[in-house]
């Protein structure tokens, strides 16, 4: 099994930074509904205005600083699984979050 694995894992170091880049963004898709609407419900008395620059900050800022700040984080986290493991791990929480997606019909 080893033998399989190793070339594929050789191939998947140099993108693990992606892959978790990829793991967050795919969160954020799936979640980012959940996260605006709690944020509107407790930004919904402020006047227009307000309320605009809240949801500019927090989509263009807030969701840019938790990709860029939780990237390395994840990355690291993933660099700690047994090389020839991680590429089936990643692949397999790419499954998880696909059938996440699909029980939301996000799909």
């Amino acid at each position: 099994m080893n033998e399989l694995l190793q070339p594929l894992a050789n191939w998947y170091v140099p993108y693990r930074s992606e892959c978790a880049m990829a793991i967050i963004a795919t969160l954020l898709v799936l979640y980012g509904g959940d996260i605006n609407n709690a944020i509107k419900r407790m930004i919904a008395p402020l006047h227009i205005a307000l309320r605009t620059v809240v949801f500019i900050l927090v989509c263009a800022f807030g969701y840019g600083m938790f990709t860029v700040w939780l990237t390395p984080i994840l990355a690291g986290q993933i660099a700690r699984i047994p090389t020839i493991y991680e590429a089936p791990s990643v692949l397999s929480f790419f499954i998880i979050l696909g059938s996440m997606a699909q029980k939301q019909r996000q799909i």
